[in-house]
């Protein structure tokens, strides 16, 4: 006699699951890819969307055949949304302790930043180097930016930072007596002094000496559900552009266009 069986629908279940997780993933796919970056950054991310490092990152997505949308953000928002998971990628980003297990960085940095110090003309630091800063110097930084350990280590010894909203901030209240120093991150598209130029300060401050260099990528967030996959294609649409000479020549647009300003 047969016996009709009942099949348990739990393996059912299973099958139907990945099959509908991979069409949610092929749907948000078809939609431009959201990436967060901060909005002061000269000459790398602009305010208005802009900037070298804005422009490399699209390219290397659409080498790859991915729209990207950008979201300039403060610096501060950028970091935590691609640490909650609220969104796939940030940059511009440098690595620190923090970020370990939460972020994951491209295989390459997108630049090498420079930290250096400013002081006031008219009240130089008794400091000459980095390692000789400590209590009871005040000593301005940008909110939530990552710095070298070394600059770490001054706050250690007693140092107090204060950090704000940006470069130009930051050079402002030194300018204005509230701080003895500066902490800026410059670069070699166009050097440090930029940013006094840019606060309206430069004949009020003047470069000290320099901070250790830092390198600095787009991490993705190890909790959303695109941040694996968008490393992979970052990774892969970089390499093209590398290979094929994109990123030097890139670089060269930049360096002369800034050499006109």
């Amino acid at each position: 006699m047969h016996v009709a069986t009942r099949l348990p629908c739990r393996p059912l279940l299973g099958l139907l699951l990945p099959l509908t997780m991979a069409q949610a993933m092929a749907q948000a796919m078809a939609e431009p890819l959201e990436i967060l970056v901060e909005d002061a950054a000269e000459p790398f991310s602009r305010a208005d969307g802009g900037g070298y490092t804005n422009e490399l990152v699209v390219a290397a997505y659409a080498a790859v055949g991915i729209e990207v949308k950008l979201g300039v953000v403060p610096y501060s928002r950028c970091k935590a949304m691609v640490l909650d998971g609220s969104v796939a990628a940030c940059f511009n980003m440098a690595w620190e302790k923090a970020l370990e297990g939460r972020v994951k960085f491209a295989d390459e940095p997108l630049y090498k930043a420079h930290g250096v110090y400013f002081q006031h003309k008219a009240r130089p630091l008794a400091a000459r180097k980095e390692s000789e800063l400590g209590k009871p110097l005040r000593i301005g930084t940008v909110k939530d930016y990552e710095y070298a350990d070394s600059a770490l280590q001054a706050r250690m010894r007693g140092a107090a930072f204060f950090p704000g909203r940006s470069e130009q901030v930051s050079l402002k209240r030194l300018a204005q007596g509230r701080l003895d120093a500066a902490l800026v991150i410059g670069n070699d598209l166009q050097g440090s002094r930029y940013w006094a130029e840019s606060a309206g300060v430069a004949d009020q401050v003047e470069l000290a000496f320099p901070s250790t260099p830092t390198l600095v990528y787009i991490g993705f967030s190890t909790s959303h559900p695109q941040g694996q996959w968008a490393l992979d294609k970052f990774n892969q649409g970089y390499k093209l552009l590398r290979d094929n000479g994109y990123v030097g020549q890139l670089r060269k647009k930049w360096v002369a266009q800034l050499s006109l300003n």
